[in-house]
């Protein structure tokens, strides 16, 4: 990959997760996919310019930057306003249903009080976990102020002697080959080169673990393949726990799949709300005739 595109140094690496999937090797200027079983160049995609990209950009920072976290940081806290008086307003008649033509100011009151109710503690979670994120950086100094200053966990091995000058270094795949042996069960997931920071950094995940699955990984010296460090999931701070648990609430990823299915239909009902409460205020605005 490196001599396809001129020379460029390698990055990191990401080796095939299941046998119908590319390892991906990344340069500075993209990712480069390969067939790995042929070494075939199958191409190069520019990091970053991807959908999911453009969405995670979008959803954490309105793709702007700090001006947009702000922005979602501070909508955050007005829509936990939102929610809370939303409930405050349903809860006298506490009623669900639906009455009245699709036109009538009825109609589109029933659907806001009925989509709000159902997705409310949904939306509440999402929100709640989503200032958490926002504010991380604040609530973090406030973490380790009640907990201690977070420190790394990590193990390690006795200096040994220094190789030989010339000594080969290990190649990529004998680092991944010495960390899985270190994490049985655990699936290597990302290789950081030693070209930047002087190790091989092998991230590895364990598929059972929804709330710190990928918060693992060995640091090796890549003259003699000795273990410099390990950091592991299970050694997590209270406040790195704190943080990934809601993380793990906010996408969705708790319990699996059917955590996953509740945030994506409560998402959908957002707009369904926004909609429905814009046509509340058109109807008694008298933009639209009404029924």
């Amino acid at each position: 990959a490196s001599k396809k595109y001129g020379g460029e140094p390698v990055v990191a690496y990401l080796p095939s997760s299941s046998p119908d999937v590319s390892t991906k090797v990344i340069l500075s200027t993209g990712v480069v996919s390969v067939n790995q079983y042929t070494g075939e160049i199958l191409g190069l995609r520019t990091r970053g310019l991807t959908v999911l990209g453009f969405m995670r950009a979008l959803h954490l920072r309105l793709a702007t930057g700090d001006v947009g976290r702000n922005i979602l940081r501070w909508s955050a806290l007005a829509m936990l306003i939102s929610l809370a008086s939303g409930l405050y307003l349903w809860w006298p008649r506490k009623t669900i249903r639906i009455r009245g033509p699709w036109w009538s100011r009825l109609f589109w009151s029933d659907l806001h009080n009925s989509f709000g109710i159902f997705s409310f503690l949904p939306l509440l979670l999402l929100t709640a976990t989503g200032i958490v994120i926002g504010f991380e950086d604040q609530l973090s100094s406030l973490l380790d102020k009640l907990y201690g200053a977070n420190s790394v966990h990590s193990s390690q091995t006795p200096p040994r002697p220094e190789p030989s000058p010339g000594s080969p270094e290990l190649t990529p795949d004998q680092a991944i080959a010495i960390a899985r042996a270190q994490l049985p069960g655990a699936l290597p997931y990302r290789l950081q080169m030693p070209r930047y920071g002087g190790l091989y950094v092998v991230s590895l995940a364990y598929s059972d673990n929804r709330m710190a699955a990928e918060r693992n990984s060995i640091s090796l010296d890549p003259r003699d393949g000795r273990i410099v460090a390990v950091n592991l999931s299970t050694s997590l701070s209270p406040r790195e726990r704190f943080l990934a648990t809601n993380e793990a609430i906010h996408t969705g990823s708790i319990l699996g799949l059917p955590t996953r299915i509740i945030a994506a239909l409560a998402s959908i009902l957002l707009p369904l709300q926004v909609v429905s409460g814009l046509m509340i205020w058109i109807r008694r605005t008298n933009i639209l005739p009404r029924s």
